[in-house]
C-alpha cells in the first residue's frame, strides 16, 4: 500500500510533517487502494474517521504545536456503517503520543486519587467524603482514556492501548467500590490510624484478591506448591516461573500465528477459512481456540509473576500475598468450578461488588449471577474495543453472561435431581460450554489483531530464535511449534480424565 510522501523521507513507515505542518499548515494524505477496506484516521488531529471507498482515502487534519505529524490508515475508534454498508457514519477523534508531561498530567492523578481513596476507606466516619469524591477517578479515568494513545501511531503497537485502558477501568471499578462501602477496610485484623492507612493503602492497590484484609472473605485462593516466609527463595522460585510462562506464551502465540500470516500482523484474519470445507475449516478454528486458551492462561500468569517480582523488591510484601493465580482449571468440572473456583479470582471482588450486589438486590440470586457475568463482559469489549480494530459487542458480552446462563442451569440441575454437576460428563459439559461461546470470541479477537501483540521489548521472539538455532532453514517452524504446543498440553487432558472423580 502507498504511504505518502515527504521531502525529509518518511520514519517507521510514516510520512513525518516540516516544521510548517507543526505551526498549523493542514496537510492532505492519499492513500492507494488496498486489498482490505480500512478506516483513516490522522493521529493527534481532529480528524473525521470513516470506512474508505474503493477508489481512495483521503484525509485532512489540522495539526497543531507538539501535535504527532504521522497520518496512518488506522483507527482508534471504529466507525459504523448500516446495513446496507451504503453510507459511512464519520466521528471525530483526537489523541496524543504521551510524553512524560502527559503522564503526570492524565496517569499520576488517576493513581493519586485511588491511593487517596485507598487510605480514606480504612477510617472510619470517612463514609460520606468517599462518595463525595466517588465522581472524580470515573473522570480522570476517561479523560486519560480519551486523550492517550499509547501505541503513538503505530498500529502493529495498538494491543498497548487495551492493556492501559483494562488497568485503568480495574483502578477506577475498584475506586467506586471502595467510595460505596459500609465497614472500613481492615488489615491484619488491626484497624489503622492515619499514618497506618496512608501505608498500607500501597498494599490495597496492589493486592485485587484482599489477602490479609477483611474484604477478603468468599475469595477462593489456591494453596500454593511451594509455602515459604523466604523473600530470596521465592523471588528465586519466581524468577523461574517468569522466564518459563513467559517462553510459553511466546511460543503458543507464534503457534497461532503460524495459522495465518495475518495473524502476526495487525491487520488480523478470521479464524474461519472460509475456503475451506465445512468440517476441517471448524476443526482449524477449534485448535486456534485450544491454544487462545493455553495462551491466555501462560500470558496471565507471566504477567503476574512479574509484578510479583517488583512488588516484593520495591513494596518488600510477604511471598503469602502473592499465592497462585490459577487453581488447575483443567480439572473443572462444571462452570460454577471453573468461574467460582479455578480461573483466577483477580477481578471477582470488583465484578461481583458493581455487577453481583445490585443485580441480587434488584432480580435476587439469578440476577446476581447474570449482573456479575455482564459488568464481566463489558470490561471486556471495552479492552477489545480500545485496540481501535471494533469489535462485536454481542458476541464479547454474551460469551460472558451465557456463561452465567450455563451457571443457572447447573444450579437448577442440581435443585431438580439432587445432584450437582460434576465427574467425566461434568467435564466434558463445561468445556463443551465453553468452546461453543469461546469460538466465536477468539474470532473477534483474531480480526482485531489480538495476537499480533509483542511478548517482550523490540519485539523479540525468543522461540523462533531458539528453534532457528537447531532447526534447518528448510523446516517448517511454525508447523513444527504447533506440534510442540500440542504435544506438551495434550497429555493434561489425558492426565485430567484419569483423575476426575
Amino acid at each position: 500500500m502507498g504511504r505518502p510522501g515527504a521531502a525529509s523521507g518518511p520514519v517507521n513507515g510514516y510520512s513525518p510533517c516540516s516544521l510548517q505542518d507543526l505551526r498549523g499548515r493542514r496537510v492532505t494524505s492519499e492513500h492507494e487502494n488496498d486489498t482490505i477496506s480500512r478506516p483513516s484516521f490522522s493521529y493527534k488531529t481532529r480528524a473525521t474517521v470513516g470506512f474508505p471507498s474503493s477508489s481512495e482515502t483521503t484525509t485532512r487534519a489540522t495539526v497543531g504545536a507538539r501535535k504527532a505529524c504521522f497520518t496512518r490508515p488506522w483507527t482508534v475508534n471504529h466507525s459504523t456503517t448500516d446495513s446496507e454498508n451504503s453510507r459511512t457514519h464519520d466521528i471525530v477523534t483526537e489523541k496524543i503520543c504521551p510524553t512524560g508531561k502527559d503522564a503526570v498530567v492524565y496517569i499520576l492523578p488517576i493513581f493519586a486519587m485511588q491511593y487517596f481513596m485507598g487510605a480514606l476507606v480504612q477510617l472510619k466516619n470517612t463514609a460520606l467524603f468517599r462518595v463525595a469524591l466517588l465522581p472524580i477517578t470515573p473522570w480522570l479515568a476517561w479523560r486519560a482514556v480519551s486523550a492517550l494513545d499509547l501505541s503513538c501511531g503505530v498500529h502493529e503497537k495498538a494491543q498497548i492501548n487495551a492493556i492501559f485502558v483494562s488497568h485503568i477501568m480495574m483502578l477506577s471499578s475498584r475506586a467506586i467500590v471502595w467510595a460505596v462501602v459500609q465497614e472500613p477496610y481492615i488489615r491484619g485484623n488491626v484497624p489503622a490510624s492515619v499514618p497506618a492507612a496512608f501505608w498500607n493503602a500501597w498494599d490495597l492497590l496492589l493486592n485485587s484478591r484482599g489477602i490479609g484484609w477483611n474484604w477478603s472473605r468468599g475469595i477462593p485462593v489456591a494453596k500454593p506448591s511451594l509455602e515459604t516466609n523466604s523473600r530470596i527463595r521465592f523471588l528465586v522460585h519466581a524468577a523461574i516461573r517468569v522466564f518459563f510462562y513467559g517462553l510459553a506464551f511466546d511460543a503458543f502465540t507464534e503457534a497461532i500465528c503460524s495459522f495465518s500470516p495475518n495473524f502476526g500482523s495487525w491487520r488480523g484474519d478470521s479464524i474461519l477459512d472460509c475456503s475451506l470445507p465445512l468440517v476441517p475449516r471448524y476443526l482449524r478454528a477449534l485448535k486456534i481456540l485450544y491454544l487462545s486458551v493455553w495462551l491466555t492462561y501462560f500470558a496471565l500468569h507471566w504477567a503476574y509473576y512479574c509484578l510479583a517480582v517488583v512488588c516484593i523488591i520495591i513494596f518488600y510484601q510477604h511471598p503469602s500475598q502473592w499465592p497462585p493465580l490459577f487453581d488447575k482449571p483443567w480439572l473443572s468440572t462444571s462452570l460454577s468450578d471453573f468461574w467460582g473456583r479455578r480461573w483466577h479470582q483477580m477481578f471477582r471482588f470488583a465484578l461481583v461488588s458493581l455487577g453481583g450486589g445490585p443485580s441480587t438486590y434488584m432480580f435476587g440470586l439469578p440476577g446476581g449471577v447474570l449482573g456479575t457475568f455482564l459488568i464481566s463482559g463489558i470490561f471486556h469489549v471495552i479492552e477489545l474495543r480500545a485496540v481501535g480494530r471494533g469489535g462485536s459487542t454481542a458476541v464479547q458480552v454474551g460469551f460472558f453472561v451465557l456463561n452465567g446462563v450455563g451457571v443457572l442451569l447447573e444450579r437448577a440441575w442440581a435443585k431438580k435431581t439432587g445432584r450437582r454437576v460434576g465427574g467425566i460428563s461434568g467435564w466434558i459439559w463445561t468445556f463443551s460450554w465453553i468452546t461453543l461461546w469461546g469460538l466465536p470470541v477468539v474470532d473477534e479477537w483474531a480480526k482485531a489483531g489480538r495476537f499480533a501483540v509483542d511478548r517482550f521489548p523490540g519485539g523479540v521472539k525468543p522461540t523462533m530464535a531458539l528453534l532457528s538455532m537447531v532447526l534447518p532453514p528448510e523446516v517448517d517452524k511454525g508447523y513444527t511449534l504447533q506440534c510442540l504446543c500440542f504435544g506438551t498440553s495434550l497429555p493434561f487432558l489425558v492426565y485430567t480424565l484419569f483423575t476426575l472423580s
